[in-house]
Protein backbone atom coordinates (compact mmCIF):
# COMPACT_ATOMS: atom_id res chain seq x y z
CA UNK A 1 0.00 0.00 0.00
CA UNK A 2 1.29 3.75 -1.01
CA UNK A 3 1.85 6.16 1.60
CA UNK A 4 0.09 8.74 1.94
CA UNK A 5 1.78 12.10 1.24
CA UNK A 6 1.64 13.79 3.74
CA UNK A 7 3.20 10.36 5.75
CA UNK A 8 6.14 10.48 3.69
CA UNK A 9 6.75 14.47 3.69
CA UNK A 10 6.91 13.55 7.36
CA UNK A 11 9.49 11.20 7.57
CA UNK A 12 11.92 13.38 5.52
CA UNK A 13 11.44 16.02 8.25
CA UNK A 14 12.40 13.43 10.55
CA UNK A 15 15.14 12.47 8.26
CA UNK A 16 16.75 15.80 7.76
CA UNK A 17 16.37 16.63 11.37
CA UNK A 18 18.05 13.57 12.54
CA UNK A 19 20.94 14.18 9.96
CA UNK A 20 20.64 18.18 11.49
CA UNK A 21 21.25 16.57 14.98
CA UNK A 22 23.73 14.52 14.30
CA UNK A 23 26.02 17.20 12.13
CA UNK A 24 25.54 19.83 14.98
CA UNK A 25 26.40 17.15 17.53
CA UNK A 26 29.83 16.22 15.50
CA UNK A 27 30.23 20.52 15.53
CA UNK A 28 30.17 20.62 19.13
CA UNK A 29 32.89 17.86 19.75
CA UNK A 30 34.95 19.86 17.36
CA UNK A 31 34.58 23.10 18.77
CA UNK A 32 35.03 21.39 22.33
CA UNK A 33 38.17 19.63 21.19
CA UNK A 34 39.61 22.54 20.11
CA UNK A 35 38.79 24.57 23.02
CA UNK A 36 40.18 21.87 25.34
CA UNK A 37 43.48 22.15 23.46
CA UNK A 38 43.61 25.60 23.63
CA UNK A 39 42.93 25.38 27.67
CA UNK A 40 45.72 23.39 28.04
CA UNK A 41 48.09 25.62 25.75
CA UNK A 42 47.08 28.45 28.22
CA UNK A 43 46.81 26.89 31.50
CA UNK A 44 49.94 24.59 31.10
CA UNK A 45 48.00 21.31 31.83
CA UNK A 46 49.72 18.02 30.49
CA UNK A 47 47.79 17.03 26.86
CA UNK A 48 48.12 13.16 27.40
CA UNK A 49 47.65 12.91 23.58
CA UNK A 50 50.88 14.62 23.33
CA UNK A 51 52.69 13.14 26.16
CA UNK A 52 56.55 12.46 25.68
CA UNK A 53 58.97 10.55 28.03
CA UNK A 54 62.14 11.83 28.47
CA UNK A 55 65.01 10.20 30.22
CA UNK A 56 65.92 12.68 32.92
CA UNK A 57 63.47 15.02 35.38
CA UNK A 58 66.00 18.36 35.79
CA UNK A 59 64.72 21.04 38.35
CA UNK A 60 65.32 25.09 37.86
CA UNK A 61 65.08 26.67 41.79
CA UNK A 62 65.68 30.53 42.07
CA UNK A 63 64.26 33.12 44.57
CA UNK A 64 63.85 35.03 41.23
CA UNK A 65 62.01 32.59 39.11
CA UNK A 66 60.17 34.96 37.84
CA UNK A 67 62.67 37.42 36.76
CA UNK A 68 63.76 37.93 32.99
CA UNK A 69 66.72 36.90 33.22
CA UNK A 70 65.67 33.74 35.24
CA UNK A 71 63.42 32.93 32.45
CA UNK A 72 66.09 33.36 29.77
CA UNK A 73 68.19 30.90 31.84
CA UNK A 74 65.06 28.77 31.81
CA UNK A 75 65.14 29.00 27.74
CA UNK A 76 68.45 27.81 27.97
CA UNK A 77 68.08 24.70 29.67
CA UNK A 78 65.12 23.74 27.97
CA UNK A 79 66.14 23.75 24.48
CA UNK A 80 69.30 22.04 25.48
CA UNK A 81 67.70 19.61 27.70
CA UNK A 82 65.76 18.48 23.97
CA UNK A 83 69.01 17.88 22.67
CA UNK A 84 69.72 15.68 26.14
CA UNK A 85 66.17 13.83 26.15
CA UNK A 86 65.43 15.90 29.58
CA UNK A 87 62.66 17.49 30.90
CA UNK A 88 63.38 21.03 32.43
CA UNK A 89 61.16 21.83 34.92
CA UNK A 90 61.15 25.62 36.81
CA UNK A 91 59.63 25.51 40.20
CA UNK A 92 58.34 28.39 41.96
CA UNK A 93 57.18 30.34 38.96
CA UNK A 94 54.20 32.40 39.27
CA UNK A 95 52.58 30.56 42.15
CA UNK A 96 50.18 32.00 44.42
CA UNK A 97 52.07 31.04 47.10
CA UNK A 98 55.52 32.37 47.72
CA UNK A 99 57.38 29.20 48.72
CA UNK A 100 60.65 29.87 50.34
CA UNK A 101 64.29 28.22 48.98
CA UNK A 102 64.51 25.92 51.41
CA UNK A 103 60.83 24.84 50.95
CA UNK A 104 61.79 24.30 47.06
CA UNK A 105 64.64 22.30 47.65
CA UNK A 106 62.48 19.86 49.77
CA UNK A 107 60.05 19.26 47.43
CA UNK A 108 62.49 18.39 44.68
CA UNK A 109 64.11 16.36 46.98
CA UNK A 110 61.01 14.25 48.14
CA UNK A 111 60.12 14.18 44.20
CA UNK A 112 63.50 12.38 43.41
CA UNK A 113 63.92 14.45 40.47
CA UNK A 114 67.07 13.53 38.67
CA UNK A 115 68.69 16.67 38.86
CA UNK A 116 68.75 20.19 40.57
CA UNK A 117 70.34 23.49 39.16
CA UNK A 118 70.11 26.16 42.02
CA UNK A 119 71.21 29.57 42.72
CA UNK A 120 71.94 29.31 46.66
CA UNK A 121 71.35 31.95 48.98
CA UNK A 122 74.03 31.83 51.05
CA UNK A 123 72.19 30.18 54.06
CA UNK A 124 73.81 27.27 56.07
CA UNK A 125 70.01 25.31 55.32
CA UNK A 126 70.64 25.79 51.77
CA UNK A 127 73.92 23.82 51.77
CA UNK A 128 72.55 21.23 54.49
CA UNK A 129 70.09 20.61 51.64
CA UNK A 130 72.57 20.19 48.79
CA UNK A 131 74.27 17.73 50.45
CA UNK A 132 70.81 16.12 51.49
CA UNK A 133 70.28 15.81 47.59
CA UNK A 134 73.06 14.61 46.57
CA UNK A 135 73.84 11.64 49.89
CA UNK A 136 70.29 10.54 48.04
CA UNK A 137 71.63 10.47 44.67
CA UNK A 138 70.58 13.55 43.32
CA UNK A 139 73.44 16.08 41.65
CA UNK A 140 72.63 19.92 42.42
CA UNK A 141 74.58 22.27 39.88
CA UNK A 142 74.84 25.64 41.38
CA UNK A 143 74.76 29.00 39.04
CA UNK A 144 75.60 32.39 39.17
CA UNK A 145 76.31 32.14 42.91
CA UNK A 146 77.92 29.18 44.48
CA UNK A 147 77.99 27.23 47.48
CA UNK A 148 80.61 25.52 49.87
CA UNK A 149 78.87 21.92 49.52
CA UNK A 150 78.81 18.82 47.66
CA UNK A 151 77.73 20.55 44.66
CA UNK A 152 78.71 18.85 41.43
CA UNK A 153 79.65 21.78 39.13
CA UNK A 154 78.94 25.52 39.28
CA UNK A 155 78.36 27.92 36.35
CA UNK A 156 79.11 31.35 36.56
CA UNK A 157 80.20 34.45 35.01
CA UNK A 158 83.62 35.46 34.42
CA UNK A 159 84.20 37.92 37.95
CA UNK A 160 87.06 39.32 37.15
CA UNK A 161 86.20 40.56 33.53
CA UNK A 162 82.74 41.24 34.81
CA UNK A 163 84.52 43.68 37.25
CA UNK A 164 86.40 45.17 34.54
CA UNK A 165 83.80 45.99 32.93
CA UNK A 166 81.69 47.94 35.50
CA UNK A 167 84.46 49.69 36.31
CA UNK A 168 85.37 50.91 33.01
CA UNK A 169 81.74 52.03 33.00
CA UNK A 170 81.89 53.89 36.40
CA UNK A 171 85.53 55.27 35.11
CA UNK A 172 84.15 56.92 32.57
CA UNK A 173 80.86 58.77 34.91
CA UNK A 174 83.54 59.81 37.18
CA UNK A 175 85.15 61.57 34.66
CA UNK A 176 82.04 63.62 33.74
CA UNK A 177 81.90 64.98 37.61
CA UNK A 178 79.85 62.26 39.70
CA UNK A 179 81.34 62.10 42.90
CA UNK A 180 79.33 59.57 45.13
CA UNK A 181 79.46 56.21 43.87
CA UNK A 182 76.86 53.14 45.80
CA UNK A 183 77.25 49.53 44.92
CA UNK A 184 74.17 47.37 45.66
CA UNK A 185 75.21 43.88 47.44
CA UNK A 186 73.29 41.49 48.74
CA UNK A 187 73.18 39.97 51.92
CA UNK A 188 74.74 36.69 50.79
CA UNK A 189 78.85 37.88 52.02
CA UNK A 190 80.14 34.56 50.64
CA UNK A 191 79.12 35.85 47.29
CA UNK A 192 82.88 36.35 46.24
CA UNK A 193 81.74 37.55 42.22
CA UNK A 194 80.45 40.80 43.75
CA UNK A 195 83.36 41.36 45.93
CA UNK A 196 85.95 41.14 43.04
CA UNK A 197 83.32 43.86 41.08
CA UNK A 198 83.30 45.85 44.26
CA UNK A 199 87.14 45.71 44.37
CA UNK A 200 87.90 46.21 41.37
CA UNK A 201 85.80 49.69 40.73
CA UNK A 202 87.90 51.04 43.96
CA UNK A 203 91.15 50.27 42.23
CA UNK A 204 89.31 52.24 39.26
CA UNK A 205 88.81 55.39 40.72
CA UNK A 206 91.06 55.17 43.93
CA UNK A 207 93.11 57.37 42.59
CA UNK A 208 90.33 60.21 42.33
CA UNK A 209 88.54 62.34 44.58
CA UNK A 210 85.29 59.88 44.44
CA UNK A 211 83.47 58.43 47.26
CA UNK A 212 82.65 54.64 46.97
CA UNK A 213 80.60 52.57 49.09
CA UNK A 214 78.73 49.43 49.59
CA UNK A 215 74.66 48.94 50.27
CA UNK A 216 72.84 45.80 51.05
CA UNK A 217 69.86 45.05 49.54
CA UNK A 218 67.43 42.17 50.84
CA UNK A 219 66.98 39.80 48.26
CA UNK A 220 64.17 37.82 49.85
CA UNK A 221 61.63 39.32 47.30
CA UNK A 222 61.20 42.03 44.83
CA UNK A 223 59.38 44.00 46.73
CA UNK A 224 61.99 43.93 49.65
CA UNK A 225 64.73 44.98 46.71
CA UNK A 226 62.61 48.05 45.82
CA UNK A 227 61.80 49.10 49.17
CA UNK A 228 65.80 49.24 49.76
CA UNK A 229 66.53 51.13 46.79
CA UNK A 230 63.88 53.61 47.16
CA UNK A 231 65.40 54.54 50.79
CA UNK A 232 68.71 54.61 49.47
CA UNK A 233 67.57 57.02 46.83
CA UNK A 234 66.09 59.28 49.06
CA UNK A 235 68.52 59.43 51.44
CA UNK A 236 68.77 62.91 52.35
CA UNK A 237 71.69 63.48 53.97
CA UNK A 238 74.10 61.25 51.78
CA UNK A 239 72.41 60.61 48.14
CA UNK A 240 74.49 58.74 45.51
CA UNK A 241 75.27 60.52 42.03
CA UNK A 242 75.85 56.57 40.78
CA UNK A 243 74.28 53.41 41.57
CA UNK A 244 76.04 50.06 40.46
CA UNK A 245 73.60 47.20 40.33
CA UNK A 246 74.58 43.66 39.84
CA UNK A 247 71.66 42.00 39.22
CA UNK A 248 68.85 42.08 36.68
CA UNK A 249 65.60 42.62 39.66
CA UNK A 250 67.81 45.38 41.39
CA UNK A 251 68.69 47.34 37.82
CA UNK A 252 64.73 47.39 36.91
CA UNK A 253 63.81 48.50 40.61
CA UNK A 254 66.19 51.46 40.52
CA UNK A 255 65.02 52.75 37.24
CA UNK A 256 61.68 52.91 38.12
CA UNK A 257 62.72 54.98 41.51
CA UNK A 258 64.35 57.48 39.70
CA UNK A 259 61.60 57.57 37.38
CA UNK A 260 59.43 57.73 40.92
CA UNK A 261 61.13 60.26 42.57
CA UNK A 262 62.44 62.87 40.01
CA UNK A 263 65.95 61.47 39.43
CA UNK A 264 66.17 60.85 36.33
CA UNK A 265 69.73 62.92 35.63
CA UNK A 266 70.84 62.87 39.10
CA UNK A 267 71.83 59.61 39.42
CA UNK A 268 73.11 57.46 37.17
CA UNK A 269 72.67 53.35 36.94
CA UNK A 270 74.97 51.30 35.71
CA UNK A 271 72.81 47.99 35.41
CA UNK A 272 72.46 44.12 34.90
CA UNK A 273 71.29 42.27 31.82
CA UNK A 274 69.61 43.14 28.97
CA UNK A 275 65.86 42.71 29.87
CA UNK A 276 63.08 45.10 27.07
CA UNK A 277 62.93 47.07 30.47
CA UNK A 278 66.41 48.37 31.08
CA UNK A 279 66.92 48.39 27.53
CA UNK A 280 63.75 51.55 26.89
CA UNK A 281 65.18 52.36 30.09
CA UNK A 282 68.80 52.81 28.46
CA UNK A 283 66.99 54.43 25.65
CA UNK A 284 65.20 57.34 27.88
CA UNK A 285 68.75 58.10 29.41
CA UNK A 286 67.47 56.53 32.85
CA UNK A 287 70.04 54.06 32.86
CA UNK A 288 73.25 54.84 31.64
CA UNK A 289 74.34 51.53 30.86
CA UNK A 290 74.14 47.78 31.70
CA UNK A 291 75.96 44.81 31.05
CA UNK A 292 74.90 41.86 28.73
CA UNK A 293 75.00 38.59 29.85
CA UNK A 294 73.98 35.28 27.61
CA UNK A 295 71.47 33.92 30.17
CA UNK A 296 70.70 30.88 27.63
CA UNK A 297 74.54 30.12 27.19
CA UNK A 298 74.53 29.32 31.26
CA UNK A 299 71.40 27.72 31.30
CA UNK A 300 72.34 25.00 28.59
CA UNK A 301 75.97 25.03 30.84
CA UNK A 302 74.20 23.45 33.78
CA UNK A 303 72.16 20.58 31.86
CA UNK A 304 75.13 19.75 30.16
CA UNK A 305 76.85 19.82 33.34
CA UNK A 306 73.99 17.44 34.59
CA UNK A 307 74.01 15.17 32.26
CA UNK A 308 77.68 14.86 31.69
CA UNK A 309 78.13 14.13 35.44
CA UNK A 310 75.52 11.51 34.81
CA UNK A 311 77.01 9.38 32.13
CA UNK A 312 80.27 9.59 33.76
CA UNK A 313 80.47 10.30 37.20
CA UNK A 314 82.52 13.17 36.38
CA UNK A 315 82.13 17.06 35.21
CA UNK A 316 83.94 20.35 35.21
CA UNK A 317 83.97 22.33 38.49
CA UNK A 318 83.21 25.19 37.00
CA UNK A 319 81.75 26.85 33.85
CA UNK A 320 82.27 30.13 33.04
CA UNK A 321 80.55 32.59 31.00
CA UNK A 322 81.98 35.79 29.82
CA UNK A 323 79.97 39.69 30.07
CA UNK A 324 78.42 39.36 26.40
CA UNK A 325 79.23 43.14 26.16
CA UNK A 326 77.97 46.84 27.39
CA UNK A 327 74.59 48.49 26.21
CA UNK A 328 74.53 51.95 26.47
CA UNK A 329 72.57 54.60 25.03
CA UNK A 330 75.02 54.51 21.51
CA UNK A 331 73.98 51.47 20.84
CA UNK A 332 70.95 50.47 22.68
CA UNK A 333 68.74 50.45 19.01
CA UNK A 334 71.01 47.83 17.29
CA UNK A 335 69.66 45.45 20.71
CA UNK A 336 66.52 46.92 20.63
CA UNK A 337 65.86 46.20 17.11
CA UNK A 338 67.55 42.09 17.78
CA UNK A 339 65.01 41.89 20.50
CA UNK A 340 62.40 43.25 17.91
CA UNK A 341 63.19 40.51 15.12
CA UNK A 342 63.78 37.59 17.59
CA UNK A 343 60.47 38.15 18.55
CA UNK A 344 59.16 38.26 14.78
CA UNK A 345 61.11 35.11 13.78
CA UNK A 346 59.03 33.10 17.24
CA UNK A 347 55.71 34.48 15.87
Amino acid sequence: MNRKPHEMKKNRVISIATISSIAVGIIIILIGMTYYKYAISEFGVIDTSDYKQYESHYVIISEEADAPFWDAIYQGALEKGKEKNAYIEKIGDNLSINYSLHDLMKIAIASKVDGIILEPNGEEDIKDLINEADDVGIPVITVIKDAASKRKSFVGINSYNEGQAYAKQVAQIVGEGKRKITVLLNSDISNTSQNVIYSSILESVGQRNVEVNSAIVNTQSTFSSEEDIRNIIMDQENPPDVLVCLTAVDTESASQAVVDYNKVGEIDIIGYYDSDIILRAIEKNIIHSTMTIDANKMGAYCVEALTEYRATGRVSDYYSVDISGVITYDNVEDYIKSETSDEVESK
